[in-house]
């Protein structure tokens, strides 16, 4: 039997014997290898079964707007992204460490349409949750919506319970 085919009982290395002579490798990162080419191969297969590389949304399903949460000493800042979205239709609500965002975008195609070449806007119900790692001051939290973003700022002290927050328009 030749040495270059044997494998360790515990099978952690293999010998491989190659054109250029015999080498020794490691299972594990032969299969990280193998699953980093297998997930680029479906993200490439994704691409090409939605345009752009972005899946088109069904009207009405739901979706998750795009959010971005900073931090500064004194606060947490939320900034949601929904242009189109009516502030009639969006809650913001604490309950403890945790904010929920939700509520709902529509979206009108035009009524004399006849034919749609593309549709990426997603529109239907969302629902975002962020938890918080401190307590925040509920009494002091202001959610402004102005120009399709939705900037939610939670200052960092306070008694967590659950509460409602007013959301303003400049």
């Amino acid at each position: 039997m030749d040495p270059a085919d044997l494998t360790r009982p515990s099978g952690a290395w293999v010998s491989v014997r190659s054109g250029r002579g015999v080498g020794v490798r490691d299972p594990g990162k032969d299969i990280e290898r193998d699953f980093e080419r297998l997930r680029s191969t479906m993200i490439e297969m994704m691409k090409s079964l939605f345009h752009g590389g972005r899946p088109t949304s069904v009207r009405g399903s739901s979706f998750a707007p795009a959010i971005d949460v900073f931090e500064t000493s004194s606060a947490v800042i939320v900034l949601m992204e929904i242009a189109g979205a009516d502030r009639k239709d969006i809650e913001v609500h604490l309950d403890g460490r945790r904010l929920r965002i939700a509520g709902a975008r529509r979206v009108a195609a035009p009524v004399d349409a006849q034919r749609c070449h593309q549709m990426e806007i997603e529109a239907g119900p969302f629902e975002r949750w962020v938890s918080l790692d401190f307590t925040p001051s509920r009494d002091a939290i202001e959610a402004v919506y102005q120009d399709g973003f939705l900037r939610i700022t939670i200052p960092k002290r306070g008694d967590p319970s659950v509460t409602s927050v007013p959301i303003l328009t400049e």
